[in-house]
């Protein structure tokens, strides 16, 4: 279902290592109060804020399209942690094509991060951070069983407001909605395929997590409708089913990508006209139009005019479903397909095969690259002796300043500037470019090094990550 020319459906993109885990790489049972009753939305926001985390890049000047003027643009979204080991849920869109990628915690702490795989289509992806500590975790819920009208609760930090809390209904399941492609303006292999909410989602929401009621992720904020200019639409947001997400992360935990597989069909949805001409008691299903010569839909007996209405143990409701399930399903693997021709159902094995990959680029943030040992927090930071006249003017007479600043080092991201004037490094003074190294050398990588600064006559505190 193509949008109207006046009417946009906008993705949440603003202003543009493989590490080892303990199976199994999610927890599917939400925590639970004692009494077994639900909790209450300042429950539910209190026990779950802790577990969304604000994630930031730079889209990479060379992978961008300079002349789209897309170029050095701030990619900011949110995410959600799934493993204390610290792999964290966002959607891909947010990380595209970026660089510097940093990941800031509930409690403040930024930390850079690696992108451990990521999948456009479903517009899903994984990453890692590395934290000396355990990091609180959401749990993963069904979307399946998720039911039109119940409570919702979406988390992220729109316009960059960290940790908004909203609240709504499911609006709808199922939704296919024609999402457009970062580089194209259709892109037949998109997913399209969603939980639609009145919970209030914004630009800075993408990735972040829609939850149910009991506290678990059924849905990734993923995209809200726009509306037209004059009619702006309000209440119509919509989030990447849970499941999807949950077949597909093991495979880029593991690969860094996730490999389709391929069925053979070309189906459509069911429309009431169709529905009366094959004397069909609903519309619910994918009607097979064609099917692939030596395809494996062939092999298992699939014939055009069939409809298909379960793929394993899931109902079909429509063809969009059908795509999802088909590709997603594990290559190789037995799946019992019901179906119904000439008004009976009979049941078909198939047999889904490795589709060929497609060859795509290394991500520029992946945890596979090695890391730049320039930028490990002070060393992107030149400093020079001040000039006698500026020195005297300081208290104490002392300080230097910053003569060069890697673009997007520690010390940039951190607030400097160029000209900056370093004062203190904890409680050394610095009177010298060697009193600075000296300082930093103190400090062991991890560690948040506080650093006093002037800047136009005002003295300021800030955290350089080492």
């Amino acid at each position: 279902m193509r949008a109207p020319a006046a009417i946009a459906l906008v993705t949440l993109l603003a202003g543009s290592a493989r590490a080892q885990h303990a199976a199994p790489l999610w927890t599917n049972r939400a925590p639970t109060r004692a009494t077994g009753a639900r909790a209450t939305l300042a429950d539910l926001a209190d026990r779950a804020r802790p577990a969304v985390v604000h994630v930031r890049g730079v889209v990479d000047d060379d992978a961008a399209d300079a002349a789209s003027g897309e170029a050095g643009r701030t990619s900011i979204g949110t995410g959600f942690i799934i493993h204390r080991a610290g792999f964290v849920v966002t959607n891909e869109h947010v990380v595209r094509n970026v660089v510097d990628l940093r990941v800031r915690l509930y409690d403040g702490r930024e930390l850079p991060a690696c992108v451990v795989g990521a999948d456009g289509p479903t517009d899903i992806a994984l990453l890692k951070v590395e934290s000396p500590t355990p990091l609180p975790i959401l749990p993963l819920g069904d979307s399946q069983a998720v039911r039109v009208g119940e409570p919702v609760v979406a988390i992220g930090n729109p316009f960059g407001f960290n940790h908004s809390v909203t609240a709504g209904i499911v609006s709808a399941k199922e939704r296919v909605v024609d999402r457009p492609s970062a580089t194209e303006a259709h892109d037949p292999d998109l997913y399209s395929f969603f939980i639609q909410t009145d919970a209030s989602i914004n630009l800075g929401n993408s990735g972040g997590p829609l939850l149910d009621a009991t506290g678990a992720v059924v849905g990734i904020s993923a995209a809200f409708w726009a509306g037209h200019p004059l009619q702006p639409a309000q209440g119509i947001g919509f989030a990447i089913p849970i499941n999807i997400a949950k077949a597909l992360l093991p495979r880029l935990h593991d690969k860094g990508v996730a490999p389709r597989s391929v069925l053979g069909v070309d189906a459509q949805p069911i429309d009431p006209g169709l529905e009366a001409a094959l004397k069909l008691k609903s519309s619910r299903g994918a009607l097979v139009a064609s099917v692939e010569k030596g395809s494996p839909a062939e092999a298992g007996g699939l014939e055009p005019g069939d409809v298909v209405v379960t793929w394993g143990a899931t109902p079909i409701s429509t063809s969009e479903d059908l795509k999802i399930d088909a590709q997603l399903s594990a290559p190789g693997a037995h799946v019992k397909v019901a179906l119904l021709r000439d008004g009976k159902k009979i049941v078909r094995d198939v047999v889904p095969r490795l589709a060929p990959p497609k060859a795509q680029p290394p991500h520029p943030s992946s945890c596979g690259r090695p890391r730049d040992s320039g930028a490990a927090g002070g060393e992107d930071v030149e400093v020079r002796d001040l000039p006698a006249a500026r020195a005297t003017a300081l208290p104490g007479g002392h300080g230097v300043y910053i003569d060069k600043l890697a673009e997007h080092g520690s010390g940039a991201q951190a607030g400097l500037k160029t000209g900056d004037v370093i004062l203190r490094v904890g409680k050394a003074a610095i009177a010298a470019p060697k009193d600075f190294a000296a300082a930093l050398a103190t400090y062991k990588p991890g560690d948040s090094i506080p650093v006093l600064a002037r800047r136009s006559g005002y003295d300021f505190w800030l955290a350089i990550p080492r």
